[in-house]
């Protein structure tokens, strides 16, 4: 049975949910929760973006029921913002960590190893998601239609 959302990524680079035989096409894996755990928004704080209005965030933070947590994490901000330096790769890995960090709390998996790597002028993030879950697992399967 799919449980969440598919995202699909269009020729330009955009990311938006697809359609199926009239209705909203579905995954059976964790595809779109670490897509939304990576590429959404979390909200910079005051200390990393001095404007509240450049601060960023995503639209559903605004209905969150968890008290300090945030969808996403701050890739933007060490892809966009920031520059392609040693030190800012280990912010951007830090920050990548910090977004998955969920998966792990909520037992889903149990570590994710992160890397990012400068690819020229670009950046690669390697992302390992580590398995320890029992096959009678709730989220085993999930896992591994990944």
């Amino acid at each position: 049975m799919a449980i969440d959302l598919k995202f699909k990524q269009d020729s330009n680079g955009d990311w938006d949910i697809d359609f199926a035989n009239g209705d909203f096409e579905l995954t059976n894996g964790l595809d779109t929760a670490l897509y939304l755990s990576v590429f959404a928004e979390k909200r910079a704080s005051e200390s990393q973006v001095s404007d509240p209005f450049l601060r960023r965030g995503h639209f559903t933070n605004e209905f969150s029921d968890v008290e300090g947590y945030e969808v996403g994490s701050l890739f933007w901000l060490y892809t966009n913002q920031a520059r392609n330096t040693e030190s800012n790769l280990r912010l951007l890995e830090s920050a990548v960590s910090d977004g998955l960090k969920w998966m792990t709390e909520d037992k889903i998996i149990s570590k994710a190893n992160v890397a990012a790597t400068k690819s020229g002028t670009g950046i690669t993030l390697d992302i390992g998601l580590i398995n320890s879950l029992q096959k009678n697992s709730t989220y085993y399967n999930l896992f591994v239609a990944t």
